[in-house]
């Protein structure tokens, strides 16, 4: 891995993810579990003030954690191709599967963290049920990070580079 010509991509890509994946989750979790039970005992005005003072900012970071994981998960999408996969029980295409899986998974966590620091009536509409949405979200988010976790050691060689014909090569010249 330290010889592949990539290795300073793929580890700017590996950075990236975790950190996207470290700050959208972890803000959740925050959320969930210390900011939606502290709120109820403030008065309605400061319950207000302080919803919109962490919707602005929380919203931030919640668009700038998903473009690193977007661009992240799709690059590194693209250079799975590059490699061998070992089969996983017994199944060959099973890693790819898993992946596909991963990212359609990433497309409601990205929804809901969005409309969850939305504006919108919608995003009202959520937020009137925040609980039920964030345990939803971190449901989700969980289940991504698991298989991310196993898919890591999915063993991966480099796949051989092929000699073109010389036909080919003469075309080259």
């Amino acid at each position: 891995m330290l010889n592949d010509p990539l290795f300073p991509l793929l580890l700017a890509l590996r950075y990236m993810h975790i950190l996207g994946a470290i700050a959208l989750m972890g803000g959740a979790v925050f959320m969930r579990f210390s900011l939606l039970p502290s709120v109820p005992a403030l008065d309605p005005a400061t319950r207000a003030q302080l919803h919109e003072q962490v919707r602005s900012r929380w919203s931030k970071v919640v668009m700038a954690a998903a473009a690193l994981l977007l661009i992240s998960g799709l690059t590194n999408l693209a250079l799975a191709g590059r490699y061998d996969f070992e089969p996983i029980l017994g199944k060959e295409k099973l890693y790819h599967m898993l992946v596909g899986v991963k990212f359609l998974l990433a497309l409601p966590i990205f929804f809901i963290a969005s409309v969850l620091a939305g504006r919108s009536a919608m995003a009202a509409r959520f937020q009137a049920n925040a609980r039920f949405w964030l345990n939803l979200n971190l449901s989700l988010a969980l289940i991504m990070v698991l298989m991310g976790g196993f898919l890591k050691f999915v063993q991966r060689q480099p796949k051989p580079t092929t000699i073109p014909p010389a036909a080919v090569n003469s075309l080259l010249q």
